[in-house]
């Protein structure tokens, strides 16, 4: 596409679209590189600008899917959203903790936020949610209707998010990457990028877990697709519902 690298210059520079970012640029062991343009991936747009949605619009952007529960939609409101653009919600909830982390925090005293969160506790309660978003076979069938709709002719340019940008939609994204034969260390990169997103000082070293990314979180959804599904191959078939004709269409779609 004709001027896409400063395109996306231009209008990646949103400040009301916390995690803006694309998926593009990573490469595969046979030298084949994922497209820049096609998916984008961000925290939601609930408090998205006109000037954010112009720059949505400048980037062609045709769908959107919502990873957001009801309790998020709640507190959060729903997806502003530029005019033509379809929205499929896809609701996400963990198993283990159906209405989220959606506490006012503020009301608790520092003795109880550090007996909840303090010790390691909150890194651990991160770590294995991230795990259980890979082994909950209802997760994963959603998971699974996302790689499909983003398959549908003329879905793309799409683009995915949940509240924050960084749980629910960084496994879509690597699972995505790792689809298509991107080595896993360019997947966890990808998926460290959240942290750059991350505003400094706002968030407690005690909250910190919570509010960023960690390997060790992908490392725990890898270790649980093992335990659960055999491979990911086999999470492919039998966790997304997916088969080789999907696997070939989306490297067909991302992969230059």
């Amino acid at each position: 596409m004709p001027g896409l690298e400063g395109l996306l210059t231009r209008v990646l520079d949103v400040d009301s679209i916390r995690n803006f970012r694309p998926i593009g640029g990573q490469a595969t062991v046979d030298g084949r590189r994922v497209r820049s343009g096609l998916v984008f991936r961000s925290a939601h747009l609930a408090e998205a600008s006109d000037t954010d949605l112009e720059a949505l619009t400048s980037l062609g952007i045709r769908t959107v899917f919502d990873f957001r529960n009801q309790g998020d939609l709640a507190v959060e409101g729903p997806n502003r959203l530029p005019d033509g653009v379809e929205q499929i919600s896809l609701p996400m909830a963990d198993s283990n903790n159906p209405s989220g982390m959606r506490e006012d925090f503020s009301k608790f005293s520092a003795e109880d936020l550090q007996d909840r969160f303090g010790n390691g506790k909150a890194f651990q309660w991160m770590k294995e949610g991230s795990g259980r978003s890979v082994s909950d076979p209802e997760r994963s069938a959603q998971f699974g209707a996302f790689v499909r709709g983003l398959l549908v002719p003329g879905a793309v340019p799409v683009l995915f998010n949940c509240s924050a940008g960084k749980d629910r939609t960084g496994w879509a994204a690597s699972l995505l990457l790792l689809a298509v034969g991107i080595p896993e260390q360019q997947v966890v990169d990808h998926y460290l990028e959240t942290n750059q997103h991350v505003v400094p000082g706002r968030y407690g070293d005690l909250m910190m877990p919570l509010a960023t990314v960690h390997e060790d979180y992908f490392s725990e959804q890898m270790q649980v697709l093992a335990d659960t599904w055999g491979s990911f191959d086999e999470y492919w078939i039998d966790g997304l519902g997916l088969d080789g004709s999907h696997r070939r269409a989306l490297r067909d779609l991302l992969l230059d």
